[in-house]
């Protein structure tokens, strides 16, 4: 029920952004990876905190009473029990350091990074709050695929908690937390050792024995979930504070041969890196489970040539000596599964040389439409040459349209002076990466320098519909619509407010409503719309400028100084606002 319950707040939680247009930001512990790459707080940090705190009090609970996944691998486990199959856990010491290493990753690696090139590692903000609650998720379908294959297929092959022994980096960081906390399941004399305890644990931990050596459950594993507790029955184990465990390991079932622990290391590696961000679609959570899924396929396969009898769960796929019917068919499946792997392995190869190639081009990109365009050398030609040709051959392999290597390959054509592919290929990106505004703000720019203005105003407006968040598109498609009269200039601030209805709490679309009015020569609305954008975030410098320039122009010097001083308290040293208020000063003077 409680489970449950978790889910139903996170339908609260989007029901609440569907009703405003802005909310907390996902309370999930990803979103504290933008703390260690860029400083920033939000509320997936703040939370991931709390928990850890509370991990060193009461242990490892939350992943047993709060974690959504833990509550589809307990339904998958149900389900499997139901028709009479019992998962059997994966043991492998190989796997077993993966949840490490992807925290490291995550967390750890930014931080170290940033220190190694000398980044300031300061506090550079907050955004609690979001108007794009998406923003950092996957689409529908793939985060149902991911639903799937960390929640039910890990189980299925992996074991009860396959996904949070092999793959979760959040549980090996509450693991690490686990240690050192008081609160434990703890037993008392009653205990006759009779080992339901054990049996009932769906995180496979040997209960009877840690409680019989230690008088309390050692294993980090333990996810505090009370199952142990509740089918007891000499009412002998509960959960109580007490000593904690550092210095007491958990006796670990014997492990496979170095052999089989290599195939299952190598295979995960090699399965994460073929899939990970594979047609700019697989997140990494996702990577990982997959991962952990074909080691297992990998594992089995090497079985079936090699010993005597092999089964999964219950079926028998190999008996003395002999391939049974469902081993023929595993086989093939397995073969059709590695094989997907060794194509996605191609293209993701094919994918790094492309994007390293483009790294050369992404200059000269910056500059296209601009005045300062860079010039296409000899080096540049090959960069864009070998993004073709790399991008082409992972582009033509691909089950399904790369988003980005469409992309880097329409911009290498376009600096090779290929317009008609430019717009193929860009195209195609456009209809693969349906969310995304970028492809259509780049299709917008080609059309406004080769004079159709239509439509390039077409496609920025398209572009901000699709993201109203591309604010620099918003500011193009004005002056565009602009520079075509004040009916077309009529025709942009109506778009604006549309995007507004989408975001209303979108502090840089009020700075551009300002700044259309300021145009039009409405400064009551102007002022309006900016002092609007300078609520929902103080730190953004424009709106304040051009609020401090109008309460100039009408003669309110004292409060336009003091609304610049403000500013400059909150982002100290903020380049704009200082020269805005130089030239202030200066104004005054004269």
């Amino acid at each position: 029920m409680v489970l449950i319950g978790v889910h139903l707040v996170v339908a609260v939680h989007l029901a609440h952004w569907f009703a405003t247009g802005r909310t907390l930001g996902l309370i999930e512990p990803s979103e504290a990876m933008e703390f260690s790459k860029h400083s920033v707080i939000n509320a997936g940090l703040v939370f991931f905190g709390a928990v850890i705190l509370s991990t060193l009090l009461l242990g490892r609970f939350f992943c047993g009473w709060a974690c959504h996944l833990v509550a589809l691998q307990d339904l998958c486990r149900w389900l499997m029990l139901k028709l009479g199959i019992t998962p059997r856990p994966l043991r492998s010491r190989s796997m077993a350091v993966v949840p490490f290493l992807a925290a490291g990753y995550m967390f750890f690696w930014p931080l170290a990074y940033r220190l190694w090139i000398g980044d300031d590692l300061s506090t550079r903000g907050q955004e609690l709050y979001v108007q794009d609650i998406w923003r950092t998720m996957p689409g529908l379908w793939v985060g149902l695929a991911t639903f799937l294959v960390c929640g039910f297929a890990c189980v299925w092959f992996l074991g009860s908690k396959g996904f949070c022994t092999y793959a979760c980096p959040y549980g090996a960081i509450f693991a690490v937390a686990d240690k050192f906390s008081p609160g434990r399941i703890r037993v008392t004399d009653a205990c006759e050792r009779c080992g339901h305890c054990t049996q009932t644990c769906s995180s496979n931990v040997n209960v009877a024995r840690e409680v019989h050596e230690y008088g309390m459950v050692v294993n980090t594993d333990c996810m505090k979930c009370l199952d142990c507790v509740s089918v007891c029955p000499t009412n002998a184990l509960y959960f109580g504070f007490g000593r904690i465990a550092v210095g007491k390991q958990a006796k670990r079932p014997r492990g496979r041969g170095w052999g089989e622990e290599a195939l299952l290391g190598l295979v995960f590696a090699w399965a994460f890196f073929a899939v990970r961000g594979l047609y700019d679609m697989v997140p990494f959570l996702f990577a990982l489970g997959i991962a952990g899924c074909v080691a297992f396929v990998a594992l089995r396969c090497m079985q079936l040539l090699t010993q005597p009898k092999v089964n999964l769960l219950n079926t028998p796929l190999k008996a003395s000596g002999r391939l049974q019917p469902k081993g023929h068919l595993f086989l093939v499946a397995s073969i059709l599964v590695l094989g997907w792997i060794a194509q996605s392995s191609w293209i993701q190869f094919h994918g790094m040389q492309s994007a390293k190639a483009f790294k050369v081009l992404a200059p000269v990109k910056q500059t296209w439409f601009t005045e300062q365009r860079m010039p296409v050398d000899d080096v540049v030609t090959a960069a864009a040459e070998k993004v073709l040709v790399s991008g082409g051959r992972a582009i033509e392999a691909g089950l399904l349209d790369d988003p980005r290597r469409l992309m880097e390959s329409a911009w290498a054509a376009l600096i090779l002076e290929d317009a008609e592919r430019f717009e193929d290929l860009m195209t195609r990106a456009q209809a693969a990466a349906p969310r995304a505004g970028t492809p259509s703000v780049d299709l917008g720019h080609q059309a406004w320098a080769s004079g159709d203005l239509d439509r390039a105003a077409e496609l920025l407006a398209q572009a901000v519909e699709i993201d109203p968040d591309l604010h620099q598109a918003w500011g193009e498609l004005a002056e565009l619509k602009a520079s075509r009269g004040r009916e077309r200039l009529d025709g942009v601030l109506k778009q604006v407010r549309r995007g507004l209805d989408q975001r209303p709490a979108s502090a840089a679309l009020h700075d551009l409503l300002g700044s259309l009015y300021a145009a039009q020569g409405n400064q009551a609305a102007a002022q309006a719309s900016l002092s609007r954008a300078l609520t929902l975030d103080p730190l953004l410098p424009p709106p304040r400028i051009k609020l401090a320039q109008i309460m100039s122009l009408q003669g309110q010097h004292r409060e336009a100084r003091r609304l610049l001083r403000e500013g400059l308290k909150l982002t100290p040293g903020e380049p704009a606002l200082k020269n805005a208020l130089a030239e202030l000063d200066a104004a005054g003077r004269q």
